[in-house]
């Protein structure tokens, strides 16, 4: 009943969400606001958008993996021409080269970004952003590129998770003892969804624990050894080369897929490192660029980057950037297929301009879910709990998707 409540919830929100977007596309009004709050900033906005898996048949994969991840390649192909008509998309140094001034752009501009490594964001994104001459930033979990076997710890636990619901197995009944079945009995409290409970579940707990956590409901429910999607495997150091030399460049995600701030800082400075050190050997150049894992940062954190040699980090706070925006806690727009699904349930030209507008942020109906958190100090540094920037006091929305990377 829960189920249904839900799904009529978000039925409801995206048809009062798609009729404003029809509205305020085609009356004007969106363009209307965008050049209100360039004026208000003082320069050109600068988006950037972001994925995870671009995909050949989205109901099987729906059906197969974590469904906010997905997006289908003629949606994605969608996306690129509908942001093209406002925006110049272009590569990330040029990006930040606008907000810090020293460049100046005729529009606002895009930047494409994709999290994770997916071996299928090779095989249905980079057709797509190579024919139409598209710059991108695809950050990679190191330790995964190469790998044909391995699975990341959310596309693990949500398998599990679906499992568990399919068999009616609640959080006691399925048998993990221990401080993991403690965190699993936490998580499932007033959770409807195993979406709702992997949420729960990556933004308090260590990743480690939580990949521990996967083995035991693996071998719980028999699904040691099933066969992994070839679309969830990661790419090979092979396909990001030639990505890169077709304008696709690698940026760092850590090595493990580790939320940083769950970590103390020496672990997680451990991961920016080896992330980088291995990332650079295998593709033979620098890597400047950085995301952070389910977009929660800190200033630690971002100092371990600046160490290390990175330019930026990029956060999945939902805003638009703009001059003077810290390069370290940069914001996206993290999407999928649903995210512009208008009142019919397929792909709608105006929801998605109005997205990639920010029309709904700056008509304050849609507030983002803000990614710092304190330093998770290890070594005394009493400076490292400062504000990374001077933006994050702005309050959370409920209903953040899970696993933003």
């Amino acid at each position: 009943m829960a189920h249904i409540k839900d799904e009529a919830i978000q039925l409801a929100r995206r048809t009062v969400k798609g009729a404003a977007a029809v509205a305020l596309h085609y009356s004007g009004m969106r363009n209307v606001l965008s050049t209100l709050q360039r004026r208000s900033v003082g320069g050109r906005r600068v988006l950037i958008l972001s994925y995870h898996r671009v995909v050949g048949n989205i109901e099987l994969e729906a059906k197969r993996g974590l469904p906010t991840l997905n997006i289908s390649q003629d949606t994605f192909r969608k996306h690129l021409e509908t942001v093209q008509e406002t925006h110049d998309i272009v590569r990330l140094d040029d990006a930040l080269d606008i907000l810090d001034g020293t460049r100046r752009a005729r529009r606002d501009v895009a930047v494409i970004t994709f999290d994770d490594g997916y071996r299928d964001v090779y095989t249905w994104a980079y057709p797509v952003m190579k024919a139409m001459h598209v710059p991108a930033v695809v950050y990679v979990p190191s330790s995964f590129i190469g790998t044909t076997a391995m699975r990341l710890g959310h596309d693990r636990l949500w398998a599990t998770l679906v499992r568990m619901r399919d068999r009616k197995l609640g959080p006691v009944a399925v048998g993990v003892s221990g401080e993991a079945g403690q965190w699993l009995v936490a998580a499932f409290e007033g959770a409807h969804t195993p979406n709702k409970v992997l949420e729960r579940l990556i933004a308090k707990h260590s990743t480690p624990g939580l990949y521990k956590l996967a083995d035991a409901l693996e071998e719980r429910l028999g699904l040691k050894g099933e066969e992994v999607p070839e679309g969830q495997t990661a790419m090979s150091w092979e396909m990001l080369r030639e990505m890169d030399a077709h304008g696709i460049e690698t940026g760092g995600h850590t090595a493990d897929h580790t939320v940083l701030t769950n970590s103390v800082l020496s672990e997680a400075r451990r991961e920016v490192a080896e992330c980088k050190r291995v990332i650079e050997k295998n593709l033979g150049k620098s890597i400047h660029h950085f995301a952070y894992c389910n977009g929660y940062y800190s200033a630690g954190v971002a100092q371990a980057l600046r160490s290390e040699g990175f330019r930026s980090g990029v956060t999945t706070e939902d805003m638009s950037n703009v001059p003077g925006t810290d390069p370290f806690a940069l914001k996206r727009k993290v999407l999928w297929e649903n995210s512009s699904a208008g009142i019919l349930g397929t792909f709608s030209k105006s929801l998605a301009a109005c997205q990639f507008n920010d029309t709904f942020g700056i008509l304050s109906v849609q507030t983002p879910v803000m990614g710092a958190r304190p330093t998770n100090d290890d070594v005394g540094d009493a400076s490292a709990n400062a504000s990374v920037s001077g933006d994050h006091n702005r309050s959370e929305a409920s209903d953040k998707l899970a696993a933003n990377g």
